[in-house]
């Protein structure tokens, strides 16, 4: 998803924060290049990535 807007990023025990009119509606938590936790306001967000990567698990 980051590489969306910047192509050649990569975070290492980082969290990115994405809003909308203001209101935060997503947030990325990664950490070690291999674990990410997503928390979406939008469900639809969440059933992408899913679609995309199936092997997800819910926490």
């Amino acid at each position: 998803m980051l590489s969306l807007t910047t192509p050649f990023l990569q975070l290492i025990d980082a969290e990115a924060r994405g809003f909308a009119d203001a209101k935060l509606v997503l947030v990325l938590s990664e950490c070690d290049s291999s674990w990410w936790d997503v928390r979406a306001v939008d469900a639809r967000i969440l059933s992408e990535l899913r679609r995309h990567y199936p092997e997800a698990e819910d926490l």
